[in-house]
């Protein structure tokens, strides 16, 4: 519960300030005057009911609270976290550890190598998770390695918060809508992924992850391949998140972009091998030894994780007895969305001519795909930012150019609240609070939990995919409104 200490209180007013000044429409609210859908029946009794004056303070404090609630969490965690002695989660110690030991001259790759460094370095010892990066990570974490292990992660939090800060501008710079309204609308529903500050707490690299792509999206519409490039390349030291986007831009023609990508991830690989002391075939052997060890971890593995978000544990779930069944289950539903997906791909660009243009939402079904059919943690849900923009602007056009429809609605419903399930209001109120009375690590969760209430965010990333394939196939007339709405078309 919020304290209503001095300082929360100070909070909650400077909170119900910045909201009330932002809250306005500014020139949409004289394009909105003639909206066909707000006129609609249903939405016209939500407005009434929603214009009531106690629905209408309920609802305005439940927004001050909710966000007065992930700041003081936010700064309280901060706090907590740069005055503890040493980091409290196993994430950031891997990227320092592997860090220490490149800076030593030795490969954080091999298992024996990196479970003994780690003991060393952190006082944590015993059957540690091995490595699984690729080489490519050690030239951007090779900084960590100059410093203590506090100073070191006080840093790694102070660049979290600065990428969080450039997700939230890049996701406004997206948004169509020039309200102050919907712009805050966005910048609250984005930072109330739980991946942000999941990712900040155990100090992963999911948000470092989220910036390069963002900006890489927001470059490549302008052109900019050269930096876009950069972007790209320097994001696959993590290539579960980010390997789906070089067919995309191969699919696109953009080969330039693609060129720049490759070059720029063999040049930080080359550099990752060389400042470790290792060689490719040294570090593909490692790699092939340590894989199998990591994946057996419980927080990685498909059969035990209470914490995946991917569709690959959908399979093991449901057939916990049967590897076959388990694979093949998962396997249908990967291939199906990737199929459906594809196929969309392949309609859009006949009907454009392979057009080079990138569009948000095939960068958005590219983001979940990469979610979905790759091992996932809950710190990629911050992928799901661009989700969140594009399910804003789908309202917003629908909003200033379309009649209601109730069908299109229900399915753009259904992806916020396939959203609503990535925030930690679900996941860690209800998912994390309900794993602790298990103990999930030796596999004692109930089938029945297993296969519904801990498979939300599985299905959440499912449905954000198939909502967004749908609004996106069925948002062909948006082309034709704003031809009709052009200058040349009214001469």
């Amino acid at each position: 519960m919020i304290s209503l200490g001095w300082w929360n209180l100070v909070i909650i007013i400077t909170v119900a300030w910045f909201l009330k000044y932002n809250w306005r429409l500014d020139r949409d609210q004289t394009a909105w005057q003639n909206s066909l859908f707000l006129k609609h029946p249903a939405i016209q009794k939500f407005s009434q009911f929603c214009s009531r004056p106690m629905v209408n303070w309920i609802f305005q404090a439940v927004l001050i609270l909710a966000v007065t609630r992930l700041l003081c969490y936010t700064i309280w965690l901060v706090y907590d976290l740069t005055n503890r002695p040493e980091p409290p989660y196993w994430d950031f110690k891997w990227f320092y550890v592997a860090s220490k030991l490149a800076h030593e001259h030795l490969s954080p790759f091999n298992v024996e190598v990196f479970n003994q460094g780690f003991c060393r370095i952190t006082k944590v010892c015993g059957l540690i998770p091995s490595f699984v990066y690729p080489p490519n990570i050690i030239p951007p974490i090779w900084f960590l390695g100059y410093f203590p292990m506090k100073t070191a992660f006080t840093i790694w939090i102070v660049l979290h918060l600065i990428a969080t800060g450039f997700v939230l501008w890049g996701a406004n710079i997206l948004l169509e809508s020039q309200s102050r309204a919907f712009r805050t609308i966005c910048s609250i529903s984005v930072a109330f992924l739980y991946g942000f500050v999941f990712d900040l707490q155990v100090g992963n690299v999911a948000t470092f992850i989220a910036v390069l792509l963002l900006w890489m999206f927001i470059l490549a519409r302008k052109n900019r391949d050269l930096p876009a490039g950069i972007l790209l390349g320097i994001a696959l030291f993590k290539p579960t998140l980010v390997v789906l986007f070089i067919p995309y831009f191969i699919i696109k023609k953009r080969f330039s972009l693609v060129f720049v990508s490759i070059i720029t991830a063999i040049i930080l690989a080359w550099l990752g091998l060389a400042i470790s002391g290792n060689s490719l075939t040294g570090f593909l052997q490692d790699a092939i030894r340590g894989f199998p060890l990591w994946l057996n971890d419980p927080s990685n593995n498909p059969y035990i994780s209470m914490s995946r978000i991917d569709l690959r544990v959908v399979g093991p779930r449901f057939f916990p007895q049967s590897p076959f069944a388990a694979k093949l289950f998962s396997d249908l539903i990967i291939l199906v969305l990737i199929g459906l997906v594809s196929w969309y791909f392949y309609r859009k660009q006949s009907r454009t001519a392979w057009s080079k243009n990138i569009d948000l939402p095939e960068m958005v079904l590219v983001y979940c795909l990469s979610i979905g059919i790759n091992y996932s943690q809950p710190t990629s849900s911050v992928m799901l930012a661009p989700a969140v923009v594009f399910l804003l602007n789908d309202l917003y056009f629908q909003i200033k150019y379309c009649v209601f429809s109730g069908k299109r609605m229900s399915v753009w419903l259904l992806g916020v609240g396939c959203i609503l399930v990535q925030t930690a209001v679900i996941h860690a109120g209800l998912l994390v609070f309900l794993g602790k009375r298990w103990n999930w690590k030796d596999g004692e969760l109930p089938y029945l939990l297993k296969v519904t209430v801990f498979s939300l965010p599985s299905y959440a990333v499912l449905g954000i995919t198939l909502s967004v394939l749908v609004l996106a196939m069925t948002s062909g007339q948006k082309q034709v409104v704003e031809f009709d709405r052009s200058p040349s078309s009214t001469n």
